[in-house]
C-alpha cells in the first residue's frame, strides 16, 4: 500500500512524458547557422569596336551577394599589350592589381549588388587572325562585335561557336576568340535544300478506303514559302491542314500548298481523304501516291490496316516489306483497325496496286445432307434396327431436327464421332445439336451424324408387302441410300429398276471412303479422318497430314480428304493458282486465330529466356530460345504473304539465341581452362627403368592370351549352397502348356485385367469354361482365395508368406494392333485354360486378380530371387488378348441386358418359340452406337434430291419360300 502511494506521488503529471537527457539536449540545441555563399558574377555584357591597332573593349560585370562580403577575381589573364583605360567599382574607382605575369585582379566590397565597368584596349587585327582573350566569366552574358564594312564577326567561345540570336552572341564563357570574316551569301540567293518524309496510312473498310498521310519537309538550306506534291489515288474530298498553311489548290494530280510565312527549319502537313470501293468479290485499286516535288531526298512509308471483312493484298514492286514495329516514329499512328502490312521505299513513291478480296458466301440452305445412308435389319417378328448415317455440311445451323417414323424410337445419337445429347421436342421430333463445318479452300467439310433407331410393327407374313418409312429431316438430302436386310429366309420380289431399287449404289460413294460397302472399314476410316480434322482444328498440321497419309495408305479416298488436304497445302505454301485467293487467306486467318495459345507460349518462353540470360544461366536460356524459335516457325506458316511480323520476331529470337550460344561457349571454355589449371599431372618415363618380378593378372595367369579365368569364390561364399529357385530361366510356350494344374512352378505369373463391375457368381460357367468371380475384391484361383494357403500333394498346407500391400498402379498405356501382351502373376496354366489354350476336357479354373496388383516376393527371399521372379514373364500374342476382350465384352453386355430388363413378355407374344422369354428392351436416347448385323438378303434403294421436311418411304415386297434352297 505504501509503495503504491509513493509511486503515485512520483509519477509524472498528466500530459507529460519522460525522455532521455541526451535526446532532450539534442532537441533543444540551437540550430547551426549556414554560412552565406560568397559573392558571384551574375551577368556580363561585352562589346568590341575596331580601332587603330586593335579593338576597344567595353565591359560591364554585375556582381551579387547575400548580405555584405568581399569579392576578388581575375579580370584579365596574361595578354601582351592589353591596357586598361578605366575601371570603376560602382561609383568609385576600382581596385586593380597587375602581377609580374600580367594577370589583372579586381577586388572590392559587395553589399547586395555592384557593377564593375571596364574600358580597355586589346591589341590585334581580327581580319588577319583570331584575337583571343581570357576574361572574368559570368553566369550569363552577351557579346556584341562591330565588324568593318563588308565583313562579319565570327565569335567562338570555349572552342565552339557562340549561340547567335540576331546580332547578339550569348555567352558568359571565359575564353573568347573574335575574327572578322567575309559573310556568306544571303539565304535568299541560294537554292533551298529540303529533305522530305511522307507517311501514308490506309484503312480498308467494308465500303470505302480511308486515307491519312503525314508529310514533313526539313529545310537544310535556304527557305521555302510554297510546297508542291505529286498525288495519285486520292479522293475528291482531300483535306490539307497544318500549323503554317494558308491554303492549297489542286492542279490535276499536283497539289500546291501556300504557307503563311517562309520557313527555314521544318514544315509538317496532314492529308485526309476517302475513296469508295466496289461490292464485287474481287476488285483492284491503285496504291495512293504522295511524292514531294523539288526536294533533295524523300522517304515514303505505307501502312495498311482493315476494320472490316475485306482483305487487302498489296502488289508493290520496288517497296520493302517490314514489320509494323520497324516503322519510324513519323510513320506511326495513321491507321485504324488491325494493321496488316507495312512497306518502306527510298527515293520516292513508286507505283503499285491493291487487290481487294471480299468473302461472299453462296446463297443456300444453312445445313445440307450430302448423303443419308440407312442400314436396316429386320426380323420376322416385325422388329427393325435402323442405323442412319448422315454426311452433313453445316454452314450456319445450330441443330438438325430428326423426326422418327411412327413406332420407332431414337436410342443413340453421335455427332462427329462423339456422343451427342439431343433434345425432345413437343411434336415428338428430336433436336440434334450440330457442329460448324470446317471451311476449306474447296468447300465445307462434312461431318457424320449417326442416329440409331429401334422400332417394331406387325409380324411378317409368308408373303409380305409393306411400306417402311424413314426418318424425316428439316434439311435437304442430296442422296438417300438404303440397305435393307430382310428377315432370314425371306427373298425380295423386287428387282433392280422397280421403284427406287438398285443393284448397286451409284451416288454417295464418298461415305464409304472408297472402301466398299462394309461398315467396319468405313467406320475405321471415318474415325481416322475425324482425328485428322481435330488435329487441323488444334493447328497440329503434321499430325493431320500423317492421318491423311494413313488414310491413303488404306486406300481411302473421298472429297473430304481432298478438301482437308487443300487446307494443309495452303499452310505449307503449296497453293494452286486456280484456287480462290480469298478462301486461302480466310483459311490462314482462321488458323492464325486458333494459334493464340502458341503466341502466348512464345512470349512466355522469350520472357523466360531473357530472365535466365540475366541470371547468367546461358544453357537454360539457349534451350528456352530454341523452344521459342520452334513455336515461331509454326506461327510463321500462318502469316499472309505480305506480312513479315512473325518473321521479324523469329529473326530477333535467332539473333538473341546466337548471342546466348556465344556466351555459353565462352563460359564452358573458361570453366575447362580453370579445371585444367587446377588438375596437376606428372609424367613418369619408364624407358630407362628396369622392374624386377613377374606380371600376374587377377585370373592367376601370367598375362598370356586366351587364358581361362579362375573361378575363385569370394570370402564367405565358398560353401554357400546354390539357390536354384533364384535362377532366371526362359520357358517356351510349349513348356508352359505342359505345366500341370496346381503345379508348384512359380516361373510364370498372370495378371488378368478384370472389368470394374462385379460379375455374378454364376457368370463363369456361361462362356464355355471361363470361370471367374470377384467377391469383395478377393481373387479366387483354383477354388482358393489369393490369401489362403495352398495344399501340397500330401494335403498339408504350404507355409504362408506375409503379404505386402502393393501401391496402386498407373493405368497401362494403350497398345498398338501389332503389340504383344506381357502376362505375369499367377501360374500360367490357369491363364492358358482361361483363354482356351488348354484342352477342352481340362477342368475349368477360376482365375481372377486384383486389378493392377502383383504378388510380392516373400520378405525372407534374397533380393536376387525377387528380381528374378519379377523378371520372369511370358509374352503371349495378340490373339490371346483378343479372346479375353471378346469374352469380357460378352459378359458386360449380358450383365447390362439383365440389369436393364424391366419385365418379361406376357404369354402369347408374337415372338417365335426360339425367342420366347426374351425381354422387350426399354428404349432411351443414349450414346449407343451399333453395327447392324448383315443377316438376310440385302435390298438396296437409292433416291436423289429429297427436299427438307419431305417424308420418304420404301416399298417392301418379299416372300418366304416353303422349302428353303439351302
Amino acid at each position: 500500500m505504501l509503495l503504491a502511494l509513493v509511486l503515485a506521488l512520483v509519477a509524472p503529471a498528466s500530459g507529460a512524458a519522460e525522455i532521455a537527457g541526451e535526446r532532450y539536449r539534442e532537441w533543444t540545441r540551437s540550430p547551426v547557422e549556414a554560412a552565406a555563399p560568397a559573392p558571384w558574377v551574375e551577368r556580363r555584357e561585352l562589346s568590341f569596336q575596331p580601332v587603330e591597332g586593335g579593338l576597344q573593349l567595353r565591359g560591364r560585370w554585375t556582381i551579387r551577394s547575400f548580405g555584405t562580403g568581399w569579392f576578388s577575381g581575375q579580370l584579365f589573364a596574361e595578354t601582351p599589350g592589353l591596357r586598361v583605360v578605366s575601371a570603376r567599382w560602382g561609383a568609385a574607382p576600382a581596385t586593380l592589381k597587375v602581377d609580374a605575369e600580367g594577370v589583372t585582379t579586381v577586388t572590392g566590397k559587395v553589399a547586395g549588388s555592384v557593377e564593375l565597368t571596364v574600358e580597355a584596349f586589346v591589341p590585334g587585327d581580327p581580319t588577319r587572325e583570331a584575337v583571343a582573350l581570357k576574361l572574368m566569366p559570368a553566369v550569363r552574358g552577351t557579346i556584341v562585335a562591330t565588324a568593318p564594312t563588308g565583313l562579319a564577326a565570327a565569335l567562338r567561345v570555349d572552342g565552339a561557336a557562340a549561340l547567335a540570336v540576331r546580332e547578339k552572341q550569348w555567352s558568359g564563357a571565359r575564353d573568347v576568340e573574335l575574327t572578322f570574316v567575309t559573310p556568306p551569301a544571303p539565304a535568299a540567293e541560294r537554292p533551298p535544300v529540303v529533305v522530305a518524309k511522307v507517311a501514308i496510312g490506309l484503312t480498308v473498310g467494308d465500303a470505302e478506303l480511308r486515307g491519312r498521310a503525314r508529310a514533313v519537309w526539313e529545310v537544310r538550306q535556304g527557305e521555302v514559302s510554297t510546297l508542291a506534291l505529286e498525288t495519285a489515288g486520292l479522293g475528291a474530298d482531300l483535306e490539307v491542314v497544318g500549323a503554317n498553311v494558308r491554303g492549297f489548290t489542286r492542279e490535276g494530280e499536283r497539289v500546291r500548298v501556300e504557307l503563311q510565312a517562309p520557313v527555314r527549319d521544318r514544315v509538317e502537313l496532314e492529308l485526309r481523304w476517302s475513296q469508295p470501293i466496289g461490292k464485287a468479290a474481287e476488285s483492284r485499286v491503285s496504291l495512293p501516291k504522295i511524292a514531294p516535288v523539288d526536294v533533295f531526298h524523300s522517304e515514303v512509308a505505307l501502312q495498311l490496316a482493315r476494320d472490316g471483312e475485306v482483305e487487302a493484298v498489296p502488289e508493290a514492286p520496288g517497296w520493302s516489306f517490314v514489320a509494323s514495329a520497324a516503322l519510324p516514329g513519323w510513320a506511326q499512328g495513321l491507321v485504324e483497325g488491325t494493321a496488316t502490312t507495312a512497306l518502306l521505299q527510298q527515293g520516292g513513291a513508286g507505283s503499285g496496286s491493291l487487290s481487294l478480296l471480299r468473302f461472299v458466301p453462296l446463297e443456300g440452305p444453312p445445313v445440307v445432307v450430302d448423303v443419308a445412308a440407312y442400314t436396316i435389319a429386320t426380323s420376322r417378328e416385325g422388329r427393325a434396327l435402323v442405323r442412319a448415317h448422315y454426311e452433313v455440311r453445316n454452314e450456319r445451323a445450330a441443330h438438325l431436327r430428326v423426326t422418327p417414323p411412327a413406332g420407332f424410337k431414337v436410342i443413340g445419337v453421335r455427332v462427329g464421332g462423339q456422343t451427342a445429347a439431343p433434345a425432345r421436342a413437343k411434336d415428338g421430333s428430336w433436336i440434334v445439336p450440330l457442329l460448324r463445318s470446317v471451311e476449306t479452300v474447296t468447300g465445307l467439310l462434312s461431318f457424320p451424324v449417326e442416329v440409331i433407331l429401334l422400332g417394331e410393327s406387325n409380324a411378317w407374313r409368308r408373303r409380305e408387302t409393306r411400306e417402311l418409312r424413314l426418318p424425316t429431316l428439316d434439311a435437304p438430302i442430296a442422296v438417300s441410300r438404303l440397305t435393307l436386310h430382310l428377315p432370314p429366309g425371306y427373298r425380295s420380289r423386287k428387282r433392280a429398276g422397280d421403284g427406287d431399287v438398285v443393284a448397286a449404289f451409284t451416288r454417295g460413294e464418298g461415305i464409304t471412303y472408297g472402301l466398299g460397302v462394309g461398315e467396319v472399314g468405313a467406320a475405321q476410316a471415318d474415325m481416322m479422318f475425324q482425328d485428322a480434322v481435330q488435329a487441323w482444328m488444334r493447328n497440329d498440321f503434321r499430325a493431320a497430314q500423317d492421318k491423311l497419309d494413313a488414310l491413303r495408305g488404306m486406300g481411302a479416298r473421298n472429297e473430304n480428304i481432298a478438301r482437308l488436304q487443300s487446307n494443309l497445302d495452303v499452310v505449307a505454301g503449296k497453293t494452286a493458282v486456280s484456287q480462290d485467293m480469298s478462301l486461302q487467306r480466310r483459311v490462314r486467318e482462321q488458323a492464325k486465330a486458333r494459334a493464340y495459345a502458341d503466341v502466348q507460349a512464345q512470349a512466355e518462353l522469350k520472357k523466360k529466356a531473357e530472365e535466365e540470360r540475366a541470371r547468367g544461366d546461358y544453357a537454360a536460356s539457349a534451350s528456352s530460345y530454341q523452344q521459342a524459335i520452334a513455336v515461331g516457325d509454326k506461327l510463321a506458316q500462318l502469316e499472309q504473304t505480305e506480312s513479315v511480323e512473325q518473321k521479324s520476331t523469329n529473326a530477333a529470337l535467332v539473333e538473341e539465341y546466337r548471342q546466348v550460344q556465344t556466351k555459353s561457349s565462352e563460359g564452358r571454355r573458361k570453366r575447362r581452362g580453370k579445371q585444367g589449371k587446377a588438375q596437376s599431372s606428372a609424367v613418369y618415363d619408364f624407358e630407362d627403368d628396369a622392374l624386377s618380378g613377374a606380371m600376374t593378372t587377377p585370373s592367376g595367369s601370367a598375362g598370356l592370351p586366351n587364358q581361362p579365368v579362375a573361378k575363385v569364390p569370394a570370402g564367405g561364399e565358398a560353401g554357400a549352397p546354390r539357390n536354384d529357385a533364384a535362377q532366371v530361366r526362359k520357358v517356351e510356350m510349349d513348356q508352359a502348356r505342359n505345366i500341370p494344374v496346381g503345379g508348384t512352378s512359380r516361373d510364370f505369373t498372370a495378371v488378368v485385367d478384370m472389368s470394374p463391375t462385379e460379375a455374378p457368381a454364376d457368370e463363369g460357367e456361361a462362356d464355355g469354361g471361363v470361370a471367374g468371380r470377384v467377391a469383395g475384391g478377393t481373387i479366387v484361383v483354383d477354388g482358393l482365395a489369393a490369401d489362403e494357403p495352398r495344399r501340397d500333394a500330401s494335403g498339408g498346407a504350404e507355409a504362408a508368406t506375409p503379404q505386402e500391400t502393393a501401391p496402386e498402379p498407373t493405368p497401362p498405356a494403350p497398345t498398338s494392333a501389332e503389340g504383344l501382351y506381357v502376362v505375369d502373376g499367377e501360374p500360367l496354366s490357369a491363364f492358358l485354360e482361361t483363354v482356351g489354350a488348354a484342352p477342352p476336357a481340362a477342368k475349368s479354373r477360376e482365375v481372377a486378380a486384383t486389378p493392377g496388383t502383383v504378388s510380392p516376393a516373400p520378405p525372407d527371399e534374397p533380393r536376387v530371387a525377387r528380381a528374378a521372379t519379377a523378371a520372369e514373364v511370358v509374352v503371349v500374342r495378340r490373339r490371346i488378348g483378343g479372346r479375353l476382350a471378346a469374352r469380357r465384352a460378352k459378359r458386360a453386355l449380358d450383365t447390362k441386358f439383365k440389369a436393364e430388363q424391366p419385365r418379361r413378355e406376357a404369354p402369347g407374344s408374337k415372338d417365335s418359340s426360339v425367342t420366347a422369354g426374351m425381354p422387350t428392351p426399354e428404349v432411351h436416347a443414349s450414346a449407343l452406337s451399333v453395327v447392324v448385323p448383315a443377316v438376310g438378303e440385302a435390298v438396296r434403294y437409292q433416291r436423289l434430291l429429297l427436299p427438307a421436311g419431305a417424308a420418304y418411304a420404301v416399298e417392301i415386297s418379299a416372300k418366304e419360300p416353303l422349302i428353303a434352297k439351302e
